[in-house]
């Protein structure tokens, strides 16, 4: 099992193990827009850049609304072999500028930099009332300023600005 370290921007620690839903602000909203999304609400909290201003971070949540606990497992990306497709890998995001879409970075044993079963925050089941945060980590070039975030199930959060 691979362990996944933190990486430092100017304002602080990106991915830390554990991120927290508390105290962070909201930069977006979106709704269900299929039927395994029913009673899930997605929101974007941070989209930060590295110190070497080619990493991104974006820290995200799933919050249950309905009445029933949910298994959070279906958004596996399918466009690259990451190694454990378990993970969060079809979380993508697009630039302003929408000429290019970017899937989590992958490390040298071909596993997703995002929250997933080999990263320590994993938190698969999400019960009513609960708000769950995750995190996913982009090559991006230096000179993007806004992304579009793409969760499967969900309607894009768009705008989001990256600090």
């Amino acid at each position: 099992m691979a362990v996944i370290l933190p990486v430092s921007t100017s304002s602080g620690v990106l991915a830390s193990a554990t991120p927290k839903v508390e105290d962070l602000t909201s930069l977006g909203t979106s709704s269900s827009n299929e039927e395994i999304s029913t009673g899930l609400s997605a929101e974007a909290h941070k989209a930060e850049l590295s110190e070497s201003g080619n990493i991104l971070s974006v820290t995200w949540s799933i919050q249950n609304t309905g009445s029933s606990g949910v298994d959070f497992n279906w958004p596996s990306g399918k466009s690259y072999m990451y190694s454990n497709p378990s993970h969060y890998s079809g979380v993508t995001i697009t630039p302003s500028d929408q000429r290019s879409r970017y899937h989590p970075v992958m490390n040298g044993e071909s596993e997703c930099l995002c929250s997933g079963d080999t990263s320590l925050d994993f938190k698969e089941r999400i019960e009513p009332g609960e708000q769950v945060a995750y995190w996913s980590m982009f090559s991006v070039p230096s000179d993007v300023d806004t992304i579009t975030l793409e969760i499967p199930g969900f309607d894009p959060i768009e705008d989001i600005p990256i600090s």
